[in-house]
């Protein structure tokens, strides 16, 4: 194997092997093997992108549902094909995961301005939560009951999902996190996966009304910052 595909495997494995704390779907249904075999497809599919971490946790989810192969081919659509698009979220750079970030920061403003506030006050950034949950789609750390029923939005209705999600969650949590301070926060968002109920966050999330106009705003938003 040339070098960099021999680095990258043993990146994978290392990825792979490491505890996925109570997500580690892949365990169910195929193995660890099976996730390294997939991941190591894609590495050499798609080489300029190889492998990044966090792509596995969602091929862990997919290969629960199906084969090694349907699982391969199914990372190749999310990672390339409309409404999901997440390739520029792992390419060189990550732009497209920094833009993300930032929709989400300003979306936050917009629909929760007191609990955005607070969170600024306590010097809690966008990236100390929401970069797990949104480059992931929530796979990293939350319970299957949330994550498949995201997943079955997501990849019918694309990323506006995700957005309605991290706002559910955070709107769910305002009463709490209003009443606590930085290392208490933190604490707070880690231990949430724990406490969530994923048919009460689907129905809120869907309560709020996001639009793909406001999403789009900020995504043009960004890009216009970038280029001053």
């Amino acid at each position: 194997l040339p070098a960099s595909t021999t680095s990258t495997s043993t990146t994978v494995s290392k990825h792979v092997t490491k505890k996925q704390k109570d997500v580690d779907y892949a365990m169910a249904k195929g193995g660890q093997a099976s996730l390294r075999r997939v991941l190591r497809a894609y590495n050499i599919y798609d080489s300029d992108v190889g492998y990044c971490q966090g792509m596995n946790f969602i091929t862990a989810m997919f290969i629960t549902f199906m084969s090694e192969e349907e699982a391969f081919w199914m990372l190749v659509a999310v990672m390339n094909d409309s409404p999901c698009k997440m390739r520029g979220l792992f390419g060189e750079g990550m732009s497209e995961a920094h833009q993300v970030l930032f929709v989400a920061e300003r979306l936050i403003h917009h629909y929760n301005p007191k609990l955005a506030k607070h969170l600024e006050e306590e010097n809690i950034h966008i990236t100390m939560y929401a970069t797990q949950w949104l480059l992931t789609l929530f796979t990293s750390s939350f319970p299957f009951d949330l994550v498949t029923r995201v997943w079955d939005c997501f990849l019918a209705e694309g990323w506006k999902v995700p957005y309605r999600v991290m706002l559910a969650l955070l709107e769910q949590a305002t009463p709490d996190l209003l009443n606590l301070h930085f290392e208490e926060i933190l604490g707070y968002i880690r231990e949430l996966p724990l406490k969530v109920n994923g048919g009460k966050v689907m129905d809120d999330a869907f309560k709020i009304p996001l639009r793909w106009k406001h999403i789009q705003k900020y995504a043009k938003e960004y890009s216009e910052r970038e280029k001053s």
